[in-house]
């Protein structure tokens, strides 16, 4: 079985990979190497491809993609009438976006940003805080990093609510009340903090707007670890402006990075990230790990694992 790799392999990925499937043929992309050629020899492309997707839709050899972010964006829609599996790293990320989604809530609510300016200017006043418990979390997306933010809500005794496309599912354990997308408005106008890791689809572009801030109450914050585009971003700083909501933290955005010029930059009550939410040291551990055993579910001929709705984008 050719695998190929969209950056050099390292030894214990081949060991890992060897362990399972005995008879991998280990392929990595050269700085001189004809793209084209590799994608046309592999079974399996694994890795974040900076490759045009018209390339790897021709291949005549590629049976499976698995690509190490959880997000298919770039990627599914090129893919819809490909025979090509895609596969993504799903569940992964959930630990720390979650972690960096309530170190944004924190930040916010304790005022982070004017302690440390009084910090830097050795004054010593109470800048005014705020307080997690009893408060409503409105999430918006309810997948794996939706849930696991929902439990570290509920370890503040916060009081959960959320929006997801399917609402015939079950409730999560976390999650006290679930509504469908098209509640949305109710949602963050109930919410004292609304956190959104909604995944982008043709659904979701720009689906959260400005009359969605403007409902939110004039104490509430806005927290996006999903991905910025889902977020109508003229809205938002319109809203900031004009005080419908009292800030909000922003670790993705719909042009990356964010171009000096924006106006987010300078605003008092926003607290940015530069799209670090979903680092961490044991990811390509853990995305290794879902297309090893892809990997064995391929040879076995068995139905596989994360696989990508490449019609809804997630």
């Amino acid at each position: 079985m050719k695998i190929l790799a969209t950056r050099p392999w390292d030894d214990w990925e081949k060991e890992a990979i060897l362990k399972a499937v005995e008879d991998a043929e280990f392929l990595e992309m050269g700085p001189d190497g004809d793209v084209e050629d590799l994608v046309n020899e592999a079974e399996v492309l694994y890795g974040f491809p900076d490759i045009p997707m018209s390339v790897i839709a021709r291949s005549k050899t590629l049976r499976l993609m698995h690509v190490q972010s959880t997000g298919v964006d770039r990627f599914a829609p090129a893919l819809i009438d490909s025979p090509i599996i895609l596969t993504n790293s799903r569940g992964v990320h959930a630990k720390p976006v979650a972690e960096h989604a309530v170190a944004l809530m924190m930040a916010l609510s304790y005022n982070f940003r004017a302690h440390t300016k009084m910090q830097e200017g050795r004054s010593w006043k109470d800048p005014g805080i705020d307080r997690l418990e009893g408060k409503v979390a409105g999430l918006l997306g309810l997948g794996a990093i939706g849930e696991e933010i929902a439990r570290k809500c509920k370890a503040f005794d916060m009081e959960v609510i959320g929006i997801r496309r399917d609402v015939s599912r079950p409730v999560p354990e976390s999650v006290d009340r679930v509504y469908g997308i098209d509640e949305m408005t109710r949602v963050m106008a109930e919410s004292d903090y609304v956190l959104c890791s909604l995944p982008l689809t043709r659904e979701t572009a720009s689906c959260v707007r400005y009359e969605h801030f403007a409902a939110m109450k004039p104490t509430a914050f806005f927290i996006n670890v999903g991905r910025g585009p889902v977020v109508n971003e003229a809205g938002l700083i319109r809203a900031l402006r004009e005080g419908k909501l009292k800030g909000a933290g922003l670790d993705v955005f719909d042009t990356e990075p964010l171009p000096p010029e924006s106006p987010l930059w300078k605003m008092e009550n926003v607290v940015i990230t530069p799209h670090t939410g979903g680092k961490s040291p044991e990811n390509r551990k853990r995305s290794l790990a879902i297309l090893v055993e892809n990997l064995r579910r391929l040879r076995d001929g068995k139905p596989l694992i994360n696989v990508v709705d490449k019609a809804l984008g997630y």
